[in-house]
């Protein structure tokens, strides 16, 4: 593995606290975090939502040798805050986490340490160090135009689709504007690079994509997965994308598998659940709310639906099913920036129908599913191990610290 060849003093600033892992935003700055603290001195800056966060949940972060800053947020004081976008450049998103105490924890740590480089996790946070003038690296994730436009696209809720095309109007100037900003810009897909390439050719961008962690999610033995039963989909509920694909699931999809297959039952798994997602719970679909442990229902599942449609950046919830075992049905935009084999290492459906007839054809064929659970297994090993990941972060650190020393 290529790295560093000194200690640098690293600046790392996130919009939510990266512990604990739920979310994949959470999952992958942890880890890059733990990566980078084993090399440097880092310093994390972070916003914490609702209450100021306690000594054991900055446990895992200080136990690093990480300093550990936080700005608490609340939804209605930085939901006004979004009120900005209607009279500057800011979209909603950005306006949202655009916090006073943040710009000053960030200038003060500038005044007072020499830092040697900035990194930004999210464009949300891009807005507190895009001016300064050290290398910096802005780990986008995403091309936010494309998530915002395919967003749009395939949301029937109305307010929704006038949220997110006043979003896609503001991000054609902002997002350019920003990346030019950076020293690189990562994404976790070479079809978000593209689409940032084409608004801002100028930029550097690389690809930065998400790890699972292997130790922590070990590959099942044939006989394991012989005894697994059902359909499972595991995401956080309160985030409007996952609860569509829960409730299509268990009103779309679910009936008619029931009804081929009376036995079979559905886990829906996730923190946040709202009424609609609550109100499913019956003896066949099975509602687990916030549980510390998501991993054994991913173990226990023998399918995995994910009626995915639009947005951008790579699913983390099918690299989890793909690495856990599940035989992963899912669309084109769900498999993004996953180098799926269709019918080898899962089934990518182009339509409805298609979703439909693929989960009776594994329900049917337990040796089919037990292969295509192996094979996606063997892809996630290897594509996305951390240590995969790792070496790419430490590819664009040189690189970025390289360019900068040559042009000093």
């Amino acid at each position: 593995m290529t790295q560093v060849d000194s200690k640098k003093n690293i600046l790392f600033l996130t919009a939510r606290f990266p512990y604990p892992l739920v979310g994949g935003d959470r999952i992958k700055s942890f880890h890059l975090l733990r990566h980078l603290s084993k090399h440097h001195n880092v310093t994390l800056i972070s916003c914490i939502h609702g209450e100021p966060p306690s000594k054991e949940r900055l446990k895992p972060l200080t136990d690093l040798g990480i300093k550990v800053h936080t700005v608490t947020v609340t939804a209605m004081k930085n939901g006004l805050r979004s009120l900005k976008t209607l009279w500057t450049d800011q979209p909603l998103e950005i306006a949202f986490y655009d916090v006073p105490e943040f710009h000053a924890l960030v200038q003060n740590e500038l005044k007072n340490k020499r830092y040697d480089l900035a990194i930004a996790f999210f464009m949300r946070t891009a807005e507190y160090v895009k001016h300064i003038d050290i290398p910096k690296i802005l780990i986008a994730e995403d091309c936010r135009v494309l998530y915002q436009s395919r967003s749009a696209a395939s949301t029937s809720n109305i307010l929704q689709r006038m949220i997110r095309r006043w979003e896609v109007m503001k991000l054609k100037h902002y997002e350019p504007a920003t990346v030019q900003s950076f020293d690189c810009v990562t994404c976790v897909t070479e079809t978000d690079i593209q689409a940032m390439h084409a608004t801002m050719p100028d930029a550097t961008y690389a690809l930065l994509t998400n790890g699972i962690d292997l130790e922590a999610t070990p590959a099942s033995s044939e006989e394991q997965l012989r005894t697994r039963k059902g359909i499972v989909f595991v995401g956080l509920l309160h985030v409007l994308a996952n609860a569509m694909m829960a409730l299509s699931i268990a009103k779309e999809y679910f009936p008619k598998l029931r009804a081929q297959f009376p036995d079979v039952e559905l886990s829906i798994v996730g923190s946040g659940p709202g009424k609609a997602i609550r109100d499913l719970n019956s003896n066949h679909i099975h509602i687990h709310a916030d549980v510390k442990n998501i991993e054994e229902y991913f173990y226990q599942s023998a399918l995995f639906l994910h009626p995915h449609k639009g947005a951008s950046g790579i699913q983390n919830k099918a690299l989890q099913a793909l690495a856990m075992g599940c035989a992963l049905i899912t669309t084109p935009s769900g498999a993004q920036g996953i180098p799926i084999k269709h019918g080898e290492h899962a089934f990518i459906a182009q339509s409805s129908q298609e979703m439909h007839d693929y989960a009776v054809q594994l329900l049917t064929d337990e040796s089919l599913r037990i292969r295509m659970a192996q094979n996606g297994r063997s892809l996630i090993e290897q594509y996305f191990s951390w240590d995969a990941i790792f070496t790419q972060l430490d590819s664009i650190l040189l690189d970025v610290l390289h360019k900068s020393k040559a042009d000093s």
